[in-house]
């Protein structure tokens, strides 16, 4: 009789142990997913809207342009200073950049605001973006002078 009941409590504790390493895998993996299954659930639309900020000003661009999308890009990193996947980082090629590097990339706000008086709002630049591939996104804005190499 007590080899019974000592079997059953055996069995109840492996249960109890399966349950609890099942309720612990469920708040694992929520956790984990969190941001990401935000972002990759938003809707197109929504989608739309965070990438018409910049795309509106992707191909050649007066300096002005380029002045504008930078601001934007430090609204937009500011107001989502939180959320990985919808920081966007900066690289800048052909403009006197002071005592950064000649191509940066994730330049800090005051970065760019050192960057946005340096564009000349009468000259050309090529603006192209990048897109993260699993929330289509942009994450990258990229600034090249216009006649100087790539």
């Amino acid at each position: 009789m007590e080899n019974a009941s000592k079997a059953l409590l055996i069995a109840g504790a492996v249960l109890i142990a399966i349950l609890l390493i099942g309720v612990a895998m469920l708040i694992y993996q929520g956790a984990m997913g969190g941001i990401d299954q935000a972002i990759s659930s938003m809707s197109q639309q929504e989608k739309d809207a965070f990438n018409a900020q910049f795309t509106q000003y992707e191909g050649t661009q007066r300096g002005s342009n380029v002045r504008a999308i930078i601001r934007n890009i430090m609204s937009n990193n500011s107001t989502n200073q939180d959320i990985d996947g919808k920081l966007v980082t900066l690289e800048v090629e052909g403009v006197d950049n002071g005592n950064l590097e000649p191509t940066t990339s994730d330049l800090k706000t005051n970065e760019m605001s050192a960057i946005t008086s340096k564009i000349n709002t009468g000259a050309t630049y090529d603006v192209t973006l990048e897109y993260e591939p699993k929330t289509g996104l942009v994450n990258k804005v990229k600034v090249t002078k216009s006649g100087t190499s790539k």
